[in-house]
């Protein structure tokens, strides 16, 4: 079982690294000898990709003919802050988050700031953060305590893919196994699917966890057991740097200097904790202590609140869509009590237009989970409705 978790997470890796485009600074022809200091954009062309230089311009270059070196040479002394400060539950936040990330690292930032403190949420909208986060350029994780008092969850996806992770005092990270939604809320994975699928949605996310921690050099093994609570995992000694073993695995002359995880529960990690063991890089308080670690103390600070606005957004549809709802239910009575045929001629009419109004604000938001085809359905019965009424009112004319 353990050599096909290890094969398994050699797989993802290679998959997670292939999709990944380094998105650094030194650009040098591996023909010609030639150098170019910029940054690349997420912008290609017939294979090739956009690089703003520092003296050509924008150049299209293909990125197998080029060494490329991080460094800020050519990059723009600033930082983007962008922020994640609720659940990970809805697509227009998701579709938002993506954009503002790819169109912060066409900027040409010295890096992107994460702030998060989120419960996690949906597996689908981490990954396509995710798989973002790796075709973008320096990006890094800063856990702040708040509502939720860390990131758990998808948040540790999202955190792990990131180049660094910084976590203030009394913040948490982990406790990611994939759960499952519905329009109920929120379920156990097994009370949704059950036996091969179940195992094969848990398996795929666990190996998935891992090999984000190990594209950025943490620990795979305590990143499994976020998600896999019949995990354990002990630290030996005898080893240059910290070593993470299932317990099965220990040698004879090897020592237990301490258990990270038992079986029967997922882990989970304070700052404190992430740090000594190398999931996080660094415990602080501020975010200008996170700069100032990352050589950016003095760069500009750029905040972006795209997230946040496409939730105020959502939100506003949500109570347009519910009034809509409710005007409709208390027409649909009056249509039912019209005291004459031309008032009912009328309430069918803005029957049919207050349908109108909610198709097309559940096309728009699909976060509003409404059946458009039943919408539909019934918006077509009430304009059966409308022009016969018309006709007979017609007809007696």
């Amino acid at each position: 079982m353990e050599k096909f978790r290890r094969i398994a997470l050699l797989i993802c890796v290679a998959v997670f690294s292939a999709d990944s485009v380094c998105v650094a600074d030194t650009f040098t022809n591996r023909k010609s000898g030639e150098v170019l200091h910029g940054y690349a954009t997420s912008k290609t062309q017939n294979g090739k990709k956009a690089v703003h230089t520092q003296f050509k311009g924008v150049v299209d270059i293909n990125p197998a003919d080029w060494r490329i070196t991080a460094d800020r040479l050519g990059r723009n002394n600033k930082v983007i802050v962008l922020t994640i400060n609720s659940d990970i539950m809805r697509a227009i936040e998701t579709d938002a988050l993506i954009e503002a990330i790819t169109k912060a690292s066409d900027q040409g930032p010295l890096l992107i700031l994460i702030e998060m403190d989120t419960p996690g949420g949906r597996t689908d909208y981490a990954r396509r953060i995710c798989t973002t986060i790796a075709n973008s350029c320096t990006v890094v994780a800063f856990i702040k305590a708040g509502k939720y008092g860390g990131a758990m969850s998808a948040g540790t996806a999202i955190a792990f893919a990131c180049d660094r992770i910084y976590m203030t005092p009394n913040t948490v990270i982990g406790d990611a196994a994939p759960v499952a939604y519905s329009g109920s809320g929120v379920k156990n994975l097994g009370d949704v699917y059950t036996g091969v699928m179940a195992e094969k949605i848990v398996s795929a996310w666990q190996t998935y966890l891992a090999s984000l921690a190990e594209h950025n050099h943490r620990p795979a093994l305590l990143a499994r057991a976020m998600a896999d609570e019949n995990l354990e995992v002990i630290e030996v000694s005898g080893a240059q740097k910290k070593l993470f073993i299932e317990p099965i695995n220990k040698l004879p002359q090897q020592d237990i200097v301490q258990t990270w995880s038992k079986k029967g529960s997922l882990l989970t990690l304070t700052a404190e904790q992430a740090a000594e063991c190398g999931i996080a890089d660094k415990v602080v308080s501020t975010r200008a202590e996170v700069l100032r670690d990352l050589q950016a103390g003095n760069a500009q600070v750029v905040e972006d609140d795209s997230f946040q606005r496409a939730g105020r957004q959502f939100a506003r549809a949500k109570r347009i869509f519910n009034k809509l709802a409710k005007s409709l239910d208390l027409k649909v009575k009056q249509f039912k009590q019209a005291p004459t045929r031309m008032r009912a001629v009328k309430m069918l009419g803005e029957i049919r237009k207050d349908y109108k109004s909610l198709i097309s604000l559940a096309k728009h938001y699909s976060d509003l989970h409404v059946d458009v085809n039943e919408l539909e359905k019934q918006l077509n019965t009430v304009e059966a409705y409308y022009q016969e009424a018309k006709m007979r009112n017609f007809r007696r004319r």
